[in-house]
């Protein structure tokens, strides 16, 4: 009973949630629950810390409870206010019915009763159930119902969340002007400190997944500036896993693909509780990022796990299957997404909408030129002009320009596909988007080319290796290659200097995989790789590492300082170790450190010290992470060492001094 809990406690929680200190509000309420001191007002105010530390379940246990200790007192707004949240709690989650039960309850109790700020609210949450199945014209009007209510009570909060969910239906419904601005007017709202932290972190959101499905994403990112700046001068680490989603987008778009896998796997492991259909955007992106890399296993890895947990996979699997040389499959792939949409609800672009034809069109023309289909190559390339044209898109412009040249260029009109192809680049240029530009100086050198225009090929498709391998697109790079040895002389890729980089690598593998594979069989082996994987992977993106490539039963992994490469080895031990109390088993790793120069060819490092660090993992024992003694001073913080030795190494001339670095 609220009774039980002492005035105290419940000051000390509300006085954390005031300041935004989740964690400690929340706390300081679960050991008063589970000493049953907590009463309706008490549990609600759980459900809130609950939510912003990410931890969805409990939130929800706690509202289920608040309802039920309202509905018994009879209170009847507190009902309400209960079972709106319990409705958009459960749409978080997937949980559609139960969503949509809790809501019905909601409209239920408010029959009969004047016209109050639950009705508003109510109207909110149907606007978001309407828009996540696709249903545009019932989210505009119910964001429209919820602003007229808002404005008519003066509530601040409703009035702009309603604006915010009545922007998002109106852009979707095609209206884009004009669902921008008020969409701009929300936000404004939101980041100048006018609003409620959980309203403002939803205006946010919307906003800036408007902006993504839209293509405008210099809108996106001056909005996830302005969001970031909110959530500092506020004192909040973030809207619980979006903000990082929200960064990995853009970073992968500006270039930085190993920072935006980093952002996108913490927010995958962050979301996986809390948000699902967010997690598993962060999956795709993940998939994504692979893809570009030439690593297609990970790719396909990512995409199922996306899909599995509610997240339409395409277009990425289809130009996965591209990327895997079956264009047959690709091209079935790609049309059915086209023809036949699922209906899984999304965040994104409503299924079989015209935004969600917007996204998947460059790849249907992509593969359909793949699959020497010219006819269905122009017919989406114009579809996806005139779409670009209807919402007003930058990078949907870009695309349909790109698009277009390609198929004026399979056509034989070389002239248009020039033109075509350079207001491409150009636009990718103003998106700033390297690897788009890249790709599409690639079509130009062929275009080029076919009007014999030999050194201006060659010039359009050096600059587009340049940025491949600063990206680290190895599919790309090599089919740079490919056309540039077509091109004779004029095709000579000028002269660079070896890039060196001064790293702490490392590599991981399992102790006895060969046995445990043999003892678990294939399947069982299988699952347990896919989890090791997933694990390490996870940690090195925490840590700042980048993943070098996949050893069979390990990882080569490269770190700027030493402090990153330790605390992400220590973190790994810690974690099977976790994994063995808890479940009774997890293999066993060996992993090995070394600090050194060495060449970047591509997405690998070779050189001397990368065979070094090779060899002390070799040396080191079962669970243990072994470093150089030379790479340990390089750390700036201590770590408790366990012992020293010197090893010989085969291929390396001197002993070398390593220590066995503490984990547990």
């Amino acid at each position: 009973m609220s009774e039980l809990l002492e005035p105290t406690v419940r000051d000390r929680a509300q006085e954390a949630l005031g300041r935004h200190a989740w964690r400690d509000a929340y706390d300081l309420l679960a050991d008063a629950d589970a000493h049953g001191q907590l009463g309706p007002m008490d549990l609600e105010l759980f459900a809130q810390a609950a939510w912003w530390i990410g931890q969805l379940p409990v939130a929800i246990d706690a509202r289920e409870r608040a309802y039920a200790a309202a509905i018994k007192a009879g209170d009847t707004i507190a009902g309400v206010t209960a079972a709106i949240n319990l409705g958009t709690d459960n749409l978080l989650r997937h949980a559609y019915p139960v969503a949509d039960a809790w809501l019905n309850r909601a409209d239920r109790l408010l029959e009969g009763i004047p016209e109050n700020v639950g009705h508003g609210w109510l109207a909110t949450a149907r606007a978001f159930q309407a828009a996540v199945v696709g249903d545009t014209a019932r989210s505009l009007a119910e964001g429209n119902r919820a602003v007229d209510i808002g404005t008519r009570l003066g509530d601040r909060d409703l009035t702009a969340y309603g604006m915010g969910a009545t922007g998002v239906a109106m852009i979707s419904s095609g209206k884009v002007e004009e669902g921008l601005r008020l969409l701009d007017e929300a936000t404004v709202a939101a980041v100048g400190g006018e609003l409620d932290p959980r309203t403002a972190g939803g205006i946010c959101c919307a906003s800036i997944e408007a902006c993504a499905t839209l293509g405008d994403w210099r809108r996106a990112a001056e909005w996830t500036e302005a969001q970031d700046r909110w959530c500092q001068r506020e004192g909040i680490a973030g809207y619980p896993g979006m903000c990082r989603l929200y960064r990995s987008e853009i970073k992968m778009l500006r270039g930085a693909w190993l920072e935006a896998e980093s952002e996108a796997r913490r927010a995958s492991d962050e979301l996986q509780g809390f948000i699902p259909a967010a997690a598993g955007m962060a999956l795709y992106q993940i998939g994504e990022i692979r893809l570009r890399r030439g690593d297609l296993p990970a790719a396909a890895e990512a995409l199922q796990r996306a899909y599995t947990i509610g997240e339409d996979p395409e277009p990425a699997l289809s130009l996965l299957r591209l990327a895997e040389g079956k264009i047959v499959a690709a091209d079935a792939s790609i049309r059915q997404a086209l023809d036949e949409p699922g209906h899984m609800p999304s965040w994104r672009a409503p299924p079989d909408s015209p935004l969600f034809r917007l996204v998947l069109l460059p790849a249907r023309v992509e593969i359909a030129l793949a699959a020497q289909d010219v006819a269905s190559a122009r017919s989406a390339s114009d579809e996806l002009t005139e779409l670009a044209g209807t919402f007003a898109s930058s990078s949907g412009a870009a695309s349909a320009a790109v698009a277009r040249g390609a198929v004026l260029l399979a056509e034989g009109d070389v002239p248009g596909a020039r033109r075509a192809l350079s207001d491409g680049v150009r636009l990718w240029n103003d998106v700033n988007a390297p690897y788009e530009v890249a790709r599409a100086r690639m079509l130009l050198a062929g275009a080029e080319a076919a009007a014999g225009n030999q050194e201006r090929a060659a010039m359009e498709s050096q600059a587009a290796r340049a940025a491949f391998e600063q990206l680290g697109a190895v599919p790309d790079m090599h089919r740079a290659d490919a056309l540039l040895a077509t091109l004779g002389p004029s095709g000579a890729s000028p002269s660079s200097a070896t890039r060196r980089a001064l790293k702490t690598f490392a590599f991981t593998d399992i102790v006895d995989s060969t046995k445990l594979a043999g003892i678990l069989g294939d399947e069982a082996w299988s699952s347990l790789l896919r989890w090791h994987d997933q694990t390490l992977r996870s940690l090195v993106a925490e840590h700042g590492g980048e993943e070098i490539k996949a050893t069979g039963d390990g990882f080569f992994l490269a770190f700027d300082e030493v402090d990153q490469a330790l605390g992400c080895a220590v973190a790994i031990q810690r974690r099977l170790a976790d994994q063995r109390r808890q479940q009774g088993f997890s293999p066993a790793l060996r992993i090995g450190l070394h600090r050194a120069e060495a060449n970047r060819a591509g997405l690998d490092y070779i050189g001397s010290g990368v065979n070094q660090t090779a060899r002390i993992a070799a040396e080191a024992g079962e669970s243990e992470v072994l470093i150089s003694a030379a790479s340990l001073e390089s750390a700036r913080r201590g770590f408790r060492e366990l012992g020293r030795r010197t090893l010989t190494l085969k291929g390396i001339p001197d002993p070398v001094e390593v220590v066995a670095i503490a984990w547990d």
